[in-house]
């Protein structure tokens, strides 16, 4: 059965999409990794027939996928919380939650963070995880957003700057085909914390 880890938050904009099939790419280089996303509409789906080297599965419910026959199943998820969320989410073994580092991006983590807790009620060993994503050169804001989030108790794995590498992502193959060490690093940081994480 595969780990099975979803990306959520309710905001668009947040690069859930970008981690995702990033994070695809540098599972894919050791275990068998697919991709799928529960918004038909969503960027991920549309890139099935243009993506090489991994995976991209239609999404047919979460029973299907803990029988694919994959190490590690990624989960994009659309930009509005819907219904079937607490269904991924027990269904899951990590949820990432990325966000920007901004105040209305911190202010609408509150209904991703409050679904993913009411699933950990009925799922004791959920793991979750915040990543401050897209964050500006030189921000001064990190320090007070960290503060802001310590009241979810959910731990922040990883900061990844806002990077051009990353932006590219969707034509290049992901940033592990790239030449940024540090977009490489950050990448690899996180890809740590996860199987910390899942451990």
């Amino acid at each position: 059965m595969p780990k099975i880890i979803t990306l959520a938050h309710q905001k668009g904009g947040v690069g859930k999409s970008t981690l995702a099939l990033n994070l695809t790419y540098r599972f894919n280089k050791e275990v068998k990794t697919a991709l799928t996303d529960t918004d038909p509409q969503g960027s991920t789906m549309q890139l099935k027939d243009i993506v090489q080297d991994i995976d991209i599965l239609d999404y047919t419910g979460t029973t299907d996928l803990q029988t694919q026959p994959y190490d590690v199943i990624f989960i994009d998820t659309p930009p509005y919380l819907t219904e079937n969320m607490i269904p991924i989410f027990l269904a899951s073994d990590l949820v990432l939650i990325p966000t920007k580092a901004g105040v209305p991006d911190i202010m609408a983590i509150r209904a991703t963070v409050e679904l993913v807790k009411e699933a950990q009620q009925n799922k004791l060993d959920l793991k979750v995880g915040i990543i401050l994503n897209m964050i500006k050169p030189r921000t001064n804001i990190i320090e007070e957003v960290k503060e802001q989030l310590k009241e979810y108790d959910f731990p922040i794995i990883a900061k990844i700057q806002d990077r051009v590498v990353f932006t590219n992502t969707f034509l290049s193959g992901g940033i592990t085909k790239g030449n940024d060490p540090q977009a490489l690093q950050e990448l690899e940081e996180l890809t740590t914390e996860i199987l910390n994480l899942l451990s």
